[in-house]
């Protein structure tokens, strides 16, 4: 079974530290509450997982790793009588959550400081639907973070969880794979050596779907969506990512000056070759991206 421990306890991708220091990149650009990426795909699993007949009920709905909020924000205006618990381990990341929620004047969301691998505040059998919108794919544990969302959903054979994660053959996840492979080679003296990303961890559908079971669900689903990630020009991509965790832990593996200098160049010299079209509405570059959307019902 892949992935069933991002072991490498170095990682930006796998520390609180390393998702602050791209929050404000990410609510600004990323997640924003209407229009952002991850808002896209965060929509998708709530109406995937979520009966239309149940959306006007009053529920108790679980945001894993909530990040600034997309999921939590936009559902509350989907599901306007549920109530959400929002969580994360990034300090910055609950900070700016916060701010959004007060300006925003948002009732139905509390959001909690909290380890989504230890829902230590959430009892059991308490939540009527948990999500993880591109945050459980970085838990060190992705089994122990499965296990909790489990635990706490309750056992009415109607409440679900929704795990989004990232697809290997989206442009940008390509294109990093691409661009440290052929970089760890040049460092191997030509040894061909293939990148592990961490971002990429329930990408394979099948194992996905082994892994929701090996925990208890029931009628799993992996669901395949798609929203191009929407830019100017390709060097756009390169400010977008600088402070992402998943950017600082491709650098660190190259370990000379002139390696990581040929980094930025390489990834735009790759994404141009891919031949990325342009929408006929906005002019802006469409790439290209995919997630799984896993979701699974407790007896």
């Amino acid at each position: 079974m892949s992935h069933i421990l991002n072991s490498q306890i170095n990682l930006k991708q796998i520390t609180a530290e390393g998702w602050d220091n791209i929050a404000e990149v990410f609510s600004n650009f990323i997640a924003t509450p209407s229009s952002g990426f991850t808002t896209l795909f965060a929509i998708d699993a709530i109406n995937l997982s979520i009966p239309k007949e149940r959306k006007e009920q009053e529920m108790k709905i679980l945001d894993i790793a909530c990040g600034t909020g997309p999921l939590s924000i936009t559902g509350s205006e989907i599901l306007k009588n549920s109530k959400f618990i929002s969580i994360d381990f990034s300090p910055k990341m609950i900070e700016i959550f916060n701010r959004i929620i007060k300006e925003n004047h948002l009732k139905n969301i509390e959001t909690h400081l909290m380890d989504g691998q230890n829902l230590v505040s959430i009892e059991n059998d308490s939540i009527d639907y948990t999500f993880s919108i591109f945050g459980l794919i970085f838990f060190p544990n992705l089994l122990k973070g499965m296990k909790e969302m489990y635990r706490v959903l309750k056992p009415n054979n109607q409440s679900r969880t929704a795990i989004a994660s990232w697809c290997s053959d989206s442009f940008q996840y390509e294109v990093f794979q691409e661009t440290m492979d052929q970089l760890l080679t040049e460092q191997n003296n030509g040894a061909p050596t293939k990148y592990n990303q961490i971002s990429l961890s329930l990408s394979n559908e099948i194992e996905f779907k082994k892994q929701l079971e090996s925990v208890g669900f029931i009628d799993v689903s992996i669901i395949k969506v798609t929203h191009p990630l929407q830019v100017n020009e390709l060097s756009d991509l390169i400010p977008l990512f600088k402070n992402n965790p998943f950017y600082i832990d491709c650098i660190n593996e190259l370990h000379s000056n002139e390696l990581k200098l040929k980094f930025d160049s390489l990834y735009i010299d790759i994404a141009k070759s891919k031949n990325p079209e342009r929408s006929k509405e906005n002019n802006k570059l469409q790439l290209r991206t995919f997630s799984y959307i896993g979701i699974g019902t407790k007896k």
